[in-house]
């Protein structure tokens, strides 16, 4: 241990100066002066003395560029959870311009962060990804065997793309039910996306009744896409909707302006938006219209904590409208204008501009003022209440609540927890790479509702993926209970394999227990649509 007096003596300096700048607000108050808040302009030179002292005295080299950096993400950090700076250093230009010009391609997984760790909130339909048991909630740990480095969705994207036609290896992590944690693996290839459809299926649940389910507001055609599919479901005779928007991350805000038009007159407000800059401060209003008297059918749109952005425009313009109503979970609650800004060594700088509300006045970005970065994280998916929560009237006078995404005109009750074997299944992928293998088993039926319509696969067919899941160390139980559960996990993928999105989607939808939940607020949504 070292004890030369200097030291001490630096020691004893460095306490003596903290306990006086800590001291000297209440000294202040003590003898009667007004404490004075510093300026702007003396924290400045705060912080080049603690950069000089750090450059002057640190017994190691220190790169004062690197310093000033990690200072300025540490103040864009504390700004809010959502802007962020890109360093240079992290940053491949050549990389980035490619990928601005679209010479490289996505993997096809949507990604927020959550604590600072990338979590998969949906994926693309069509993608290769989509049939990889990816699934929301897998965190990203490392790409290509290496950790992740990317700080936020826009420097993730750039590390993920590449080549169309390549690929990349995932590791991601998995919580199970019982809290334990699974590593997976997955060889994700890069694809070229934007041509996908939105809307991935759209059919009757039953006489009069359809089912339009958009994944994402990515592209410049969703509302081409969904105009499309009501077209050919009233033709079919529908006289109610189920809109699905659960795990749709977003997207472009014109998109979702556009699809409120299919629902709503011209001229209604689809959100506002407010900021510092005049040129913030706008009222976006339906200009492409698509809504007539006869097409003012009861609709009942389904969202949970995985609706977010756009999606969430489309959910709270329709609830502030008294258009439709609003079934499940409070939504994500990620709602802000953001603006990049170029810094001079070649880092960006992209920063939250303003915010956005809906119709009657309600925020949907949720509160990140006063809370840790940590703390608004780890709340996103936390169930939440309405109490103490900023509201405001529809347009007949119904209370809606603000400040933490769309709240649910009706909540829909979380799911019991499966049994263990059902995530080992889905860890191993092994719903999947049986039914890429088995496709015959569904060779029987002619269209894509009779594989729903029979609702289960022979004895023989599920015993025989038991002794498939077997062979990979999964015990799959006997029993109505387990194959139940087998039907439920093999029928979408026997569709996919068969039919593609298509396929997999209209099953998936046709045994959904949250689907069947939802049609039983068709009669209140009745009631709103016929005031």
């Amino acid at each position: 241990m070292i004890r030369r007096g200097v030291v001490g003596a630096a020691v004893l300096l460095l306490v003596a100066s903290i306990a006086a700048s800590v001291a000297s607000p209440l000294a202040a108050q003590e003898s009667g002066k007004a404490y004075r808040p510093r300026t702007t302009y003396e924290d400045l030179q705060m912080l080049s003395g603690v950069l000089n002292q750090l450059r002057v005295n640190h017994p190691d080299s220190l790169d004062t560029h690197v310093l000033l950096m990690a200072a300025i993400e540490g103040l864009v950090q504390a700004a809010d959870p959502h802007s962020y700076v890109i360093t240079a250093a992290r940053l491949d230009p050549e990389k980035e311009k490619a990928w601005r010009e679209n010479k490289l391609f996505p993997v096809g997984i949507n990604f927020e962060y959550y604590a600072g760790a990338p979590v998969v909130v949906g994926l693309t339909p069509g993608s290769q990804a989509s049939r990889e048991d990816i699934l929301p909630g897998d965190e990203l740990i490392a790409i290509e065997g290496k950790t992740v480095q990317a700080t936020s969705v826009d420097e993730l994207d750039i590390a993920l793309a590449g080549p169309k036609g390549s690929t990349t290896s995932l590791v991601l992590e998995r919580e199970r039910a019982d809290g334990s944690v699974v590593q997976l693996t997955r060889t994700v290839k890069r694809e070229k996306l934007n041509e996908a459809s939105a809307v991935p299926t759209a059919f009757m649940l039953k006489p009069g009744v359809g089912y339009v389910r958009i994944t994402s507001f990515d592209n410049g055609h969703v509302a081409d896409d969904v105009h499309d599919a009501l077209g050919r479901l009233e033709k079919q005779g529908m006289t109610s909707l189920v809109l699905d928007l659960r795990d749709n991350p977003g997207g472009r805000v014109d998109q979702a302006a556009d699809v409120a038009g299919e629902f709503l007159p011209a001229g209604a407000v689809v959100y506002t938006s407010e900021g510092r800059k005049a040129d913030i401060q706008k009222t976006v209003k339906v200009s492409r219209s698509m809504f007539r008297s006869e097409r003012k059918y009861p609709i009942v749109t389904l969202v949970n904590d995985g609706t977010a952005s756009a999606a969430e425009l489309v959910a709270g313009a329709l609830q502030d409208h008294d258009r439709a109503l609003i079934w499940g979970r409070p939504t994500f609650g990620k709602s802000l204008l953001m603006q990049g800004f170029p810094l001079p060594d070649g880092s960006i700088f992209e920063m939250v501009i303003g915010h956005v509300k809906t119709p009657c006045g309600r925020v949907i970005q949720r509160e990140y003022r006063g809370i840790t970065r940590h703390d608004y994280y780890r709340r996103a998916r936390a169930e939440r209440d309405t109490i103490g929560r900023p509201s405001c009237k529809t347009d007949q006078g119904r209370t809606v609540y603000g400040g933490g995404g769309i709240y649910p005109d009706v909540r829909s009750t979380r799911r019991a927890a499966l049994p263990g074997w059902v995530g080992e299944v889905g860890e191993g992928a092994i719903g999947m790479r049986w039914a890429s293998a088995h496709a015959s088993a569904a060779a029987t039926y002619p269209a894509v509702d009779a594989v729903a319509g029979g609702a289960t696969l022979p004895q023989a067919t599920l015993d025989d993926f038991r002794k498939c899941a077997a062979t990979q160390g999964v015990t799959v139980p006997e029993g109505a209970a387990a194959d139940s559960i087998l039907n439920r996990i093999l029928l979408p993928r026997l569709a996919d394999a068969k039919w593609g999105d298509e396929g997999y989607y209209h099953v998936r939808a046709l045994l959904d227990p949250e689907i069947a939940a939802a049609l039983e607020s068709l009669p209140k949504a009745s009631e709103l649509a016929a005031r």
